[in-house]
């Protein structure tokens, strides 16, 4: 609470605030795969590319919108709490387990499994496909669903460095999209994954030896 009595942070504002993160960030990761979806319905059913690609959209940002309103909340809880979001600012230790854990997550067979998914939308769109309006919704929340598999700990980094950090959260955007989208992209996971972890050791040491100093 403020001096006023008024919470410094109320959870529609938090949700707004990663609604509006996701959108920005995962709009260039999902281009692809929109694309991929209306060129596949265009040719099966002779309609639009649009005609199929709103509902793959609409249920692909149902899933992401439930991403952000959990860590819309978990951001409100942190606030009622009184711990200082960014992490970095106030809080070394929890930036760097948060750091340590994305970086770690980098190695792990969910990411590889969901990073394959992310990379191959004919594979799935063949095996997957569902016909009409509301069979293209599910396969949007579905991918959607892998997509968070996938880019969930590169998206809780907005922790520790901020949504407002415009260079951090930029770079992390370009990251997804070039792990995703890009040729040599899966190349990037574990070199990525070793410096997140050795930044999250580095910042933990800092944060002991100035405790102690």
């Amino acid at each position: 609470m403020t001096g006023g009595g008024k919470r410094a942070l109320s959870y529609s504002s938090a949700l707004g605030m990663w609604l509006a993160m996701t959108a920005a960030m995962m709009v260039p990761v999902a281009a692809p795969w929109v694309r991929a979806v209306g060129r596949v319905d265009a040719r099966r059913s002779g309609r639009g590319v649009v005609a199929a690609a709103v509902p793959f959209a609409s249920g692909y940002a149902v899933a992401w919108a439930g991403f952000a309103a959990l860590a819309g909340g978990l951001q409100f809880f942190l606030a009622e709490s009184g711990l200082p979001v960014p992490f970095v600012r106030g809080a070394p230790v929890l930036a760097a387990g948060v750091l340590a854990l994305a970086g770690a997550f980098q190695f792990t067979g969910l990411k590889r499994a969901c990073l394959a998914h992310c990379r191959s939308p004919a594979g799935y769109l063949l095996a997957r496909w569902r016909p009409g309006g509301f069979g293209l919704a599910r396969l949007g929340v579905s991918h959607g669903l892998y997509c968070i598999g996938c880019c969930w700990a590169l998206m809780i980094l907005a922790f520790v460095v901020g949504m407002a950090n415009v260079f951090w959260m930029g770079l992390m955007a370009l990251l997804m999209f070039a792990e995703t989208a890009l040729p040599w992209g899966a190349r990037l996971t574990r070199p990525v994954g070793a410096l997140l972890v050795l930044a999250g050791v580095a910042m933990a040491v800092w944060a002991v030896s100035a405790q102690g100093a």
